[in-house]
């Protein structure tokens, strides 16, 4: 069993942080207030009412559990599935830049933008998404954007995003994306990881992390990670002993001369996923050290860390 560090690349922001300022946090969505969202949710359990209310884990609560399963770093991803205002965006913003900072090093930060609406006042604003990551240049531990493209009923490939990879490559931010068919009921088709390919091979330059996986277009997504140099596959929101069989075959073996444990980043959900839980499943793979060691911390460290080296 590997017993080396741990880093995990996705820790789940909704649920993370405090809630109680001025302005509220453009992910904090009353689910239950709106029929829509009432029908997106159906096939995905969320908390009902006030005594049902999911909990909210504040940064000591996050670095104990860190510190408790030999987790060293995390990135901690902001997520907006809905539209919003900027100033609910920044608010957002504001705190996880709050905790990365308090966390002394321990958590990197992962931006997003205004959910695109595909309407004549703010479709055609290419420059939308830009100008949010031009706002946060220089801020610390800021590595990468999230977008999600099922929510957004956008693939990744669309002309409207092409600026904000244009301005992630000038910036040296990562681009994190959602693939794989989505729990809640929204679009499959915008996950399908096969848009990714147009992105790797017109942004060269830019560094794709494809989070949960990809299932049920596993073979798709192993295929591209190991064909583009630039795009990697995150474990997010997969127990380690449900990942699918085509991935496990790929981080034990190779397609076409591409090791898979170089292209794979383990990642919990957490705290969606209980990360003591998670992590010893992680641990206990039927895999080399030297393979557990490069998904669960060297990919990672050489990503996100490595100015830290």
């Amino acid at each position: 069993m590997y017993d080396g560090p741990v880093i995990d690349t996705f820790l789940h922001s909704p649920w993370v942080g405090s809630f109680g300022g001025p302005v509220p946090r453009a992910d904090v969505v009353p689910w239950t207030d709106d029929p829509r969202l009432r029908r997106v949710m159906r096939t995905f359990h969320h908390p009902a009412g006030e005594s049902d209310k999911a909990p909210e884990f504040g940064l000591d609560k996050v670095l104990d559990d860190m510190s408790a399963t030999g987790v060293t770093g995390g990135i901690l991803v902001a997520k907006v599935y809905y539209p919003s205002t900027l100033e609910r965006l920044e608010a957002l913003h504001e705190e996880i830049l709050r905790l990365s900072v308090a966390s002394k090093g321990k958590l990197k930060w992962v931006a997003t933008i205004l959910p695109p609406e595909q309407g004549p006042a703010s479709y055609w604003d290419l420059m939308a998404g830009p100008r949010v990551l031009d706002a946060l240049k220089g801020a610390p531990g800021l590595v990468g954007v999230h977008i999600t493209p099922s929510p957004w009923g956008m693939p990744p490939n669309d002309r409207w995003l092409y600026p904000l990879y244009t301005r992630c490559v000038d910036l040296g931010l990562k681009l994190f994306t959602y693939v794989g068919m989505p729990a809640p009921l929204w679009p499959m088709q915008p996950n399908n990881p096969c848009h990714l390919e147009d992105i790797a091979l017109a942004f060269p330059d830019l560094q794709i992390i494809a989070h949960h996986v990809g299932d049920p277009w596993n073979d798709m997504m192993i295929r591209l990670a190991a064909r583009h140099a630039n795009v990697w596959i995150c474990t997010s929101a997969w127990f380690p002993k449900s990942y699918p069989k085509p991935l496990m075959e790929f981080m034990a073996g190779s397609w076409h001369g591409t090791k898979g444990c170089d292209k794979v980043l383990f990642a919990s959900d957490y705290p969606l996923l209980d990360l003591t839980r998670t992590i010893g499943s992680a641990r206990a793979l039927s895999l080399g050290d030297e393979q557990l060691s490069r998904i669960l911390h060297d990919n990672a460290r050489e990503l996100f860390f490595a100015d830290e080296s």
